[in-house]
């Protein structure tokens, strides 16, 4: 009998002990049924209870509260009755990049620090009732508060709040170097069945630990990608940009954090001085001098051109409005919009100061496909617009290249370099760090096989890069920034006692309010010192690993490329016509480039946008045309002219000639001047001409520009060229009248001569024979 007496006090202290432990374990049993069941008890099997987080403490202290705020959503079309919600944190540190990804998939190491059964109102009033919590000053409890009370109806969404103190988490805090360090959070959401949905976070305990801080340097994209047909913003658009939620918005408050630096698009900054130019001081003045190019800052602001988009000159028109077609509320309207982006811009170059700035190329191309084949031009061309960021931020650098991640060759670098950037932004997938950890961002690569040549690199941060990229994305960003702000706290304890300074560089997209939480979140880290893009190149470089072949990168594609090549050369031929073909051209590249944004490529979006180029070119090229005219009737012999009508319906003024080109020589026709036709306007030519033989003949009326370059919208006329028929009748009816003249006389006189009788004839013969006999 004692044995088994034995073995009866064995199993009585095992259920105690597990008895006592039931809280730690209550979350894992809760999480033992079926995980993949997510909306159980629905007949629709599409439809899931889902939880998303809206607020997650990134980090507490020994002084603070943790809290996590959601919204429980359940779509199906049955309630969930006696819902329990809980609050979970891992058990252990996830004090690396590779623990934080695995935890996110396996959460069986959990511990219970919050459930609405135990801390829940109804459980905080039984414990107030019960006199546990008597005093004002009293200790703050861990609360959980929800919009629901015992049932989550059907097609509703329920919010929810965990506010859990520091001391209730039950952290260490007498060890803080060892202590610290991220924990993973999960709320999960279950009835009777089991669970029903989840979601994960994380924060980092940091009871004040003392070590050395990992410098961060973050970039912000100071971008508005979208393809416009003069590669100019429109400034309703600007607008909506510098608007409550916009990108300019969000831009502009990110620069409140200090060590922020900014990668600025020249397009953003052409595009604000066109849209503040006074209106009036267009009209001003004289012509500019001719030069054989203009320069960049020649051209940053003109907004009409070949490429512009079209206006309609009688839309809006008022009998009491403008010149412009515009009324006075309008011109209203446009005007305080115009001091609206002049005092955003304004105050935006003088934050700017105090950042690090970094110029783009127009319209932040994709670098390494420019650098090739029939783009090359474009891309130099996109090189020099950086000094438009020069012009009004003196101090912006315009040597630092930034390739799409992955996508640099050993040849790109040496042709950037060529260039002359001084610098390169890679990422770490290309240029791996020696040691295991984290290094500094500043490295160099070496140009040459031999090492003879090299070039500064600076090194982003993949895994923190794409964190930021999917929490810009995101509806619901509380997680993803919660997940970065742990990621950069499990880089800190790789080396705690090592200064480290990293790139963070913000998604190449257009700025979300996400953006300003994000980078927010990163500087008030006390783990993070932000620091500026100028303190990390002022760094000792530091050795990486050889640079590697970029596996994943994306580039515009090969009929992408060919596409926008074709239409840069057929639309730079077809400007030729224009009064100011430079500026044409200028337009056009900036439109083009528009196509080729970092933003466009990585989106897919490049083939699309190159068509819309494709269609646009063409809309101009069409834009000049002749009217058709009916045949015309022209006598030989006569020099004379034919009028010929040119239309212009672009918005940029034309030069150019006209020239008939008859099929057959019984035509000939002279080339006219060179004449000027005004924006939106038709003129009247006329046309040199004289014909030479009867004869229809079929005839092509060309537009020829400055240098030799046929427009493409000819016209053809059948011009038929006859005799005079009037002066030939005139003559005519003259000879015939004197022909009839002459017979009538001739036949006049025949009728008035007299007729001499033989027997006189006789006589008279006679006596002239007897006077000559007489006279011998």
């Amino acid at each position: 009998m004692k044995p088994i007496s034995h073995m009866r006090f064995l199993l009585a202290l095992l259920s105690t002990v597990l008895l006592l432990a039931g809280s730690v374990f209550a979350v894992p049993l809760m999480s033992g049924a079926d995980p993949a069941r997510a909306a159980t008890n629905t007949d629709s099997s599409d439809a899931e209870v889902s939880i998303t987080l809206d607020e997650v403490t990134p980090w507490v202290d020994e002084k603070g509260t943790l809290t996590v705020r959601g919204t429980i959503t359940n779509p199906t079309d049955q309630a969930i009755s006696d819902p329990n919600l809980a609050l979970a944190m891992s058990t252990q540190k996830l004090n690396s990049g590779r623990k934080i990804q695995s935890w996110k998939t396996d959460q069986s190491r959990n511990r219970l620090v919050a459930d609405i059964e135990n801390d829940g109102p109804d459980a905080r009033e039984k414990s107030e009732d019960a006199g546990q919590d008597s005093a004002e000053d009293a200790d703050p409890m861990t609360e959980v508060d929800t919009a629901f009370d015992k049932e989550i109806a059907a097609g509703s969404s329920s919010e929810f709040t965990f506010s859990v103190p520091a001391d209730e988490l039950g952290l260490q805090k007498s060890s803080p170097v060892s202590a610290w360090g991220p924990r993973g959070l999960s709320v999960q959401l279950g009835d009777d069945t089991g669970r029903l949905a989840s979601e994960v976070g994380f924060s980092t305990w940091y009871p004040s630990p003392k070590f050395d801080k990992t410098k961060v340097s973050m970039l912000a994209p100071v971008t508005l990608p979208a393809h416009t047909t003069d590669g100019i913003i429109d400034p309703d658009e600007l607008d909506k940009a510098i608007g409550k939620g916009g990108s300019l918005t969000a831009i502009r408050n990110v620069l409140d954090n200090p060590g922020v630096g900014i990668a600025v698009d020249p397009r953003v900054i052409a595009s604000f001085e066109a849209a503040i130019a006074d209106p009036a001081s267009e009209d001003e003045g004289s012509d500019p001098e001719e030069t054989d190019e203009p320069t960049p800052q020649d051209t940053e602001t003109a907004t009409a051109g070949p490429d512009a988009q079209d206006t309609d000159p009688g839309a809006n028109s008022d009998d009491q409005g403008s010149a412009d077609g515009l009324t006075a509320d309008e011109l209203k309207a446009q005007e305080e919009q115009r001091k609206r982006l002049d005092t955003w811009y304004q105050d935006f170059l003088d934050e700017a100061q105090s950042h690090t700035v970094i110029a783009l190329p127009f319209g932040d191309p994709d670098q390494t496909t420019l650098r090739k084949g029939d783009l090359k031009s474009l891309g130099t061309f996109a090189r020099k617009q950086r000094m438009i960021v020069k012009d009004v931020l003196p101090k912006a650098k315009t040597d630092i290249a930034w390739p799409i991640a992955g996508s640099a060759q050993r040849s790109d670098l040496a042709a950037f370099a060529k260039a002359g950037d001084k610098a390169v932004i890679l990422d770490n997938t290309q240029q791996p760090s020696l040691g295991g950890v984290h290094d500094n961002a500043h490295s160099k690569t070496r140009l040459t096989s031999d090492a003879q040549s090299s070039i500064d690199t600076l090194i982003s941060d993949s895994a923190l890069a794409k964190q930021s990229a999917q929490v810009a994305d995101s509806d619901h960003p509380a997680s993803g920034i919660s997940e970065l702000v742990a990621t950069t706290a499990a880089i800190q304890a790789e080396a705690p006692y090592r200064t480290r300074h990293l790139l963070l560089p913000m998604p190449r997209t257009a700025a979300s309010a996400n953006w300003e939480q994000t980078v927010g979140a990163v500087a008030d880290a006390p783990w993070v010192d932000p620091s500026g893009i100028d303190e990390l190149l002022d760094t000792d470089v530091v050795p990486r690993g050889v640079l590697q072949t970029g596996t994943d990168a994306k580039t515009i594609g090969s009929k992408t490329v060919k596409s926008l090549a074709e239409t840069r050369t057929t639309q730079r031929k077809f400007n030729s016509v224009f009064s100011d073909p430079a500026g044409a051209n200028v337009r056009l590249d900036r439109e083009l480039l528009s196509c080729t944004s970092v933003a466009w490529t990585l989106g897919g979006n490049a083939t699309r946008c190159a068509d819309e180029a494709q269609a646009s070119s063409e809309k101009v090229r069409n834009s000049i045309h002749l009217e058709k005219g009916s045949s015309v009737l022209l006598v030989t012999g006569e020099e004379t002219t034919m009028p010929v009508t040119i239309v212009n319906d672009s918005s940029a003024e034309a030069k150019m000639s006209i020239r008939m080109k008859p099929n057959t020589p019984q035509l000939r026709a002279e080339p006219t001047e060179t004449v000027v036709v005004p924006a939106e306007e038709t003129m009247r030519v006329d046309v040199p001409v004289k014909g030479l033989a009867n004869a229809d003949v079929p005839t092509t009326i060309e537009m020829v520009a400055t240098d030799d370059v046929v427009l493409p919208k000819d016209e053809t006329l059948l011009v038929r060229v006859r005799a005079d028929w009037e002066n030939i009748g005139t003559a005519v009816v003259g000879l015939a009248l004197a022909a009839v003249f002459v017979i009538g006389l001739i036949k006049t006189i025949s009728r008035g001569r007299r007729k001499i009788p033989e027997q006189q004839l006789a006589d008279a013969m006679a006596r002239a024979k007897n006077d000559e006999s007489e006279t011998r």
